[in-house]
């Protein structure tokens, strides 16, 4: 299976979803089912590199297919796709080729361990936000406890939240300080079939009631001596993680670009029954309409320029923030323009204008969340 095999056999599930969608947006819960589907046509194996028995080249021939994966799929389902889009992000760390020595070894054979886990079916997510963090790793807390001097395996304690994929996953990765030491590296664990009561030391602290993708499973758990692997290459967790060149960002922005997708197609259609009926659109309806337009296609430039610095090799983070950032703003903007010209039935479930408001909002919230974002692109203004 190729990536063009698996691009082509979305349409599919994003027709069946559409077709659901009333239902669907009324749903706090995620059904494991829709992640099977997805297992089905291969989705899991986009984060895979090709020597690993997946389709991932590098960010310049591999970033667009996921992106456009997660901006298609959102028009049937955002919040499976939200959920379902961190497996992308987090495997980026072990795509890393090689470290330096002595850890090469051993950071080769956790290659092949964590991959494999992908091509037997697992689902891979993260839980790395903390209550009182912001957003902001470096504020991590939570506590990792070796199991031996000589060994990966370690014991985490702390309180997490967002794990988007609860239940879903097989296998999150986290942020942890390592005891005796004071900056936060990278830790995984498996999760799949754990009980949520703390028996195991994984209790369900609050589950997710989001106002909007209200069913990515985002819930929130305390950890008590919770068993955890650190990452292979001890330390280094920054520069692994670059190794993903932003393209998380740029996965949530593809998924809340698919919703503004859908949500401008639904109501053109809208807009043509109603003519095509003899009714007529006020004055204030045309404007926002032509509004909404006008911010859907800076939406899409953002999202195109976003791609191309990828396939470019000119990417900058600070382009990749910039575009996150605006199609938060543009998309929130566009929702609540075509909610305002549809009249009152976008608070009802007839429509589903009024969810896919909420829906949008979320990408503001995502990492990095609005009051860091805003940091980190000030920051990088001053450069030079």
């Amino acid at each position: 299976m190729n990536a063009e095999q698996i691009l082509e056999k979305v349409p599919t599930i994003v027709k069946q979803w559409a077709s659901e969608r009333e239902e669907r947006q009324q749903r706090t819960k995620a059904d494991p089912a829709d992640y099977a589907t997805l297992r089905d046509i291969g989705v899991p194996l986009l984060a895979v590199p090709v020597e690993f028995g997946g389709t991932w080249q590098d960010l310049s021939r591999s970033a667009r297919t996921i992106g456009l994966m997660l901006r298609t799929l959102a028009q049937g389902d955002p919040s499976i796709t939200l959920a379902s889009s961190m497996h992308q992000g987090v495997l980026a760390s072990w795509r890393v080729p090689t470290v330096p020595e002595p850890y090469n070894e051993a950071w080769q054979r956790q290659r092949s361990e964590v991959f494999s886990t992908v091509t037997n079916g697992a689902w891979w997510g993260t839980i790395v936000s903390e209550p009182g963090s912001g957003g902001d790793t470096g504020k991590t807390q939570s506590l990792c406890v070796p199991e031996s001097s000589d060994s990966l395996k370690y014991r985490l304690s702390g309180q997490k939240h967002f794990g988007s994929g609860s239940g879903l996953t097989s296998f999150m990765t986290t942020r942890a300080i390592p005891d005796g030491e004071t900056t936060p590296d990278l830790f995984f664990m498996e999760v799949k079939d754990q009980p949520w009561d703390g028996s195991t030391g994984i209790k369900l602290a609050a589950e997710w009631k989001g106002h909007g993708m209200s069913s990515t499973n985002s819930h929130a758990f305390e950890f008590t001596n919770f068993p955890a692997t650190r990452v292979a290459w001890p330390g280094h967790q920054a520069e692994l993680m670059a190794g993903n060149g932003s393209l998380g960002g740029m996965s949530f922005t593809s998924v809340i670009v698919g919703v503004v997708d859908a949500a401008m197609d639904y109501t053109r259609n809208w807009l043509k029954t109603n003519l095509a009926n003899g009714s007529s659109l006020r004055a204030f309806q045309q404007v926002e309409w032509t509004m909404a337009e006008q911010e859907a296609w800076l939406i899409e430039q953002a999202w195109e320029s976003g791609m191309r610095s990828f396939e470019n090799n000119t990417l900058e983070r600070r382009t990749v923030l910039l575009a996150k950032e605006n199609v938060a703003r543009l998309a929130a903007s566009v929702l609540d323009r075509l909610c305002k010209l549809s009249g009152g039935t976008a608070y009802t479930k007839y429509s589903p204008l009024g969810t896919w408001l909420q829906d949008v909002r979320a990408l503001g919230y995502l990492r990095p969340p609005w009051a860091l974002a805003f940091d980190n692109m000030f920051n990088m203004s001053l450069e030079e």
